[in-house]
């Protein structure tokens, strides 16, 4: 598409690569950004039993620097997410609980929950490779950002990629993987478009059955004005966020390119 574009055949194209960006600007063409709509997160499968600790789910989020991940990996632009939806989406929580970015914390949580020098926690780092999508442009270097900030705090990985099919089959399909990188761009905008496709009921992706939240989500779908909506999405994104299903990264960017004229 970027050659097409440089031959003058196509007047523009969207989804550009990360890596395409400066080349594009240096060579005069129009670059525009499209607002966010979109989640790229870290999924945890909790029939994993070391996942299923929740000790363990927490330190993997706090040996996690999402701005460093931003700023080194994703296009300019790109927010830091805080939830499984962007700030534009009814029930976002600006109180939500966080996680903050802390190594130490991280190890201490791991010895607690019985992982140390001598006994590492080891886990299969699921992730696509020869795909971009507006939501995780290039996954093989989130990847590589994400893999150097676990193995800090100790953490042993087994790092496992797929094409982009068989990918989806492996995350979707069964229960033969860890923690692995996917996301999410929005149909519509609506919270159950988001959280309800992720968390809405039991999944091979995430590997936990969760009947309270479950249930939240079913009654939230059924609310009929925005007014009732909001109060109740927003309740469950704290109840996400104390769960820790995985880890809501970033929400990227997506660039368009056009030619001078």
């Amino acid at each position: 598409r970027r050659q097409a574009l440089e031959s003058g055949s196509i007047d523009g194209y969207d989804l550009v690569a990360p890596a395409d960006l400066g080349a594009l600007e240096q060579g005069g063409y129009t670059l525009v950004n499209r607002d966010p709509f979109n989640i790229l997160y870290l999924g945890m499968n909790q029939a994993d039993p070391a996942l299923a600790d929740i000790r363990v789910r927490q330190a993997i989020t706090q040996a996690i620097d999402k701005e460093q991940l931003v700023t080194q990996v994703l296009p300019e632009g790109t927010t830091v997410a805080t939830q499984f939806m962007p700030d534009s989406v009814i029930g976002f929580n600006d109180a939500v609980t966080e996680y903050d970015y802390d190594p130490a914390a991280a190890q201490a949580l791991l010895a607690e929950a019985g992982y140390d020098a001598s006994n590492p926690l080891t886990l299969t780092f699921n992730y696509p490779v020869n795909i971009s999508r507006p939501y995780m442009p290039n996954p093989e270097q989130i990847f590589t950002n994400l893999q150097s900030q676990l193995q800090a705090v100790g953490i042993t990985l087994n790092p496992v990629s797929n094409e982009w099919g068989e990918y989806l089959d492996l995350i979707q399909g069964g229960a033969d993987h860890g923690i692995h990188l996917l996301g999410w761009t929005g149909d519509y905008n609506d919270p159950d478009n988001f959280v309800g496709t992720f968390f809405g009921a039991a999944s091979n992706e995430w590997g936990f059955d969760n009947g309270e939240l479950f249930s939240a989500l079913t009654t939230a779908r059924g609310l009929a004005t925005e007014e009732e909506q909001a109060p109740a999405y927003e309740a469950i994104n704290e109840q996400i966020a104390t769960f820790i299903p995985g880890v809501p990264l970033a929400n990227p960017v997506p660039t368009l390119a056009f030619a001078p004229r």
